[in-house]
């Protein structure tokens, strides 16, 4: 079996190469404002009904820019990723556990209510720091 990189170490690849000729942002800073234009960029494909290939091209564009973004702080892509996927499951899990503690079930609750026992997750981890 051949081995194939991550989208993200590809992007990472391409990305690298073209900064070695000097095709590149000057500071992370300037990375930040290419996310928040790509994230314009979607809100504006959404509210004009666009449709559902044009919504992933633009979010690929906001993925890509996030992966120069990391690349700029040297920060791993895939390692962050992981890492935000198990924080939201560790606090996931927590919510689950307080609402059965509570003696109710998860679909019995509205969002509202669900919002409030995520806030109260996030801050009993950030009270535990």
């Amino acid at each position: 079996m051949s081995w194939h990189p991550t989208t993200a170490q590809r992007a990472l690849e391409i990305s690298t190469e073209a900064a070695g000729v000097g095709f590149d942002w000057k500071t992370p800073e300037d990375v930040l404002d290419k996310l928040d234009e790509e994230l314009a960029e979607i809100r504006q494909a959404l509210n004009e009904g666009a449709e559902r290939q044009h919504i992933e091209e633009e979010v690929g564009d906001l993925y890509f820019a996030l992966v120069n973004f990391n690349r700029k702080m040297q920060i791993d892509s895939d390692s962050a990723f992981l890492s935000g996927v198990m924080k939201f499951e560790r606090r996931y899990r927590a919510l689950e556990a307080l609402v059965q503690k509570s003696g109710r079930q998860m679909q019995d609750l509205s969002p509202d209510e669900l919002e409030d026992v995520w806030k109260r997750v996030k801050l009993g981890e950030n009270d535990g720091r």
